[in-house]
């Protein structure tokens, strides 16, 4: 039964172009439930908020994204609080970034 399943919220970013993976598929693939999708083209501050609150908002265990250069810039917010799928890893919640990684992109 789906309703058993983990929540999954699904991020875009309209200013990535890429042909991407049905969110849907994704989640399901990976045996979450996408509840909520949201477009941002936002800046990573305010993007970094609104995936918290839609994170929070619908107890989502995981964030769905179609390519992994629609969470890049807020990949660090993103598993703090739930796991990054994506359509070639997943990246649990709690990942810890390589540290090289911090200041090579703004």
């Amino acid at each position: 039964m789906t309703g058993e399943l983990p929540k999954a919220i699904g991020l875009t970013r309209r200013d990535v172009v890429s042909r991407g993976a049905d969110l849907h598929v994704l989640a399901e693939r990976h045996r979450h439930r996408l509840v909520f999708s949201v477009v941002l083209d936002t800046g990573p501050l305010v993007s970094a908020l609104v995936i918290a609150q839609h994170v929070y908002e619908h107890n989502a265990a995981a964030v769905v994204v179609p390519g992994f250069e629609h969470a890049d810039s807020v990949r660090h917010v993103v598993t703090d609080l739930a796991a990054l799928i994506t359509p070639m890893w997943i990246y649990p919640r709690g990942y810890r970034w390589p540290l090289n990684d911090l200041g090579e992109r703004h």
